[in-house]
């Protein structure tokens, strides 16, 4: 009696085991999920209902992981309903898209996916939610209800060491976009116009790269603030201080 116990036991933990292996891990983890059997595999196309309204960075990059938005739906593929509350797409869902700047409601199941955002960013981050659950072994079945914990999350850059190229800060907006951070704060101590000529205004090729760089980090919802290092070049006599 007490072998068949244990034998019954042991399979059960091995079950619960092999359950828990096939659910994504998530970053960063969201405030609620609730998970379940498999939706549907791998290569199964997907197209999408309310492209046009939504938020037009999430959409772009869904499009691009999946390869383009099919439209209208081939034979077996999953719907996915893509908008922001109140958006006809996702009309149905609003009352279940956290009441929080940024939230989102993910569903996923056999044969349809929703990503519903409070707003814009909360759509984005929807999407990138998604795109994490895409890159597992297993489309797992789930709802995420999610939504940030604070309001500004980022990086600042203003260490005094070897710089990062515009390269680097780019695909520094794209890892904040992945883990749903919203803020980077410009301040390397190479760019002199950051530190000792704060009073001038950037010459038309640099001020193009800021530009640029400015326009990469607003694809990723990440709000670019450039800032000001006066310590080293004011004095507390001078009449503009």
């Amino acid at each position: 009696m007490k072998k068949t116990i244990l034998l019954v036991a042991a399979a059960l933990t091995a079950a619960l085991s092999g359950v828990r292996a096939q659910q994504p891990t998530l970053s960063p983890l969201p405030q609620k999920a609730t998970w379940s059997e498999v939706a549907f595999a791998h290569g199964t196309p997907v197209y999408i209902e309310g492209a046009d309204k939504a938020d037009a960075d999430a959409v772009a990059l869904l499009c691009e992981k999946l390869d383009g938005c099919l439209t209208p739906s081939p034979q077996g593929a999953v719907r996915l309903l893509i908008g922001e509350v109140g958006d006809k797409a996702v009309k149905a869902y609003r009352k279940q898209v956290p009441a929080h700047a940024e939230g989102y409601l993910l569903s996923v199941e056999p044969g349809r996916v929703v990503i519903a955002g409070r707003d814009g960013a909360g759509t984005y981050y929807g999407v990138q939610t998604l795109l994490q659950i895409l890159s597992q072994p297993d489309v797992m079945s789930v709802e995420i209800s999610d939504y940030p914990a604070c309001a500004q999350r980022g990086v600042i850059e203003g260490f005094y060491g070897n710089p990062w190229s515009d390269a680097d800060r780019k695909s520094q907006f794209e890892f904040y976009g992945k883990n749903k951070m919203n803020i980077y704060v410009y301040g390397p101590k190479d760019d002199p116009y950051h530190r000792t000529k704060w009073r001038e205004n950037y010459p038309s090729d640099k001020a193009a790269i800021i530009r640029g760089l400015v326009e990469a980090a607003k694809k990723n919802h990440v709000s670019f603030v450039w800032s000001i290092h006066t310590g080293g070049s004011i004095k507390n006599t001078e009449a503009d201080f």
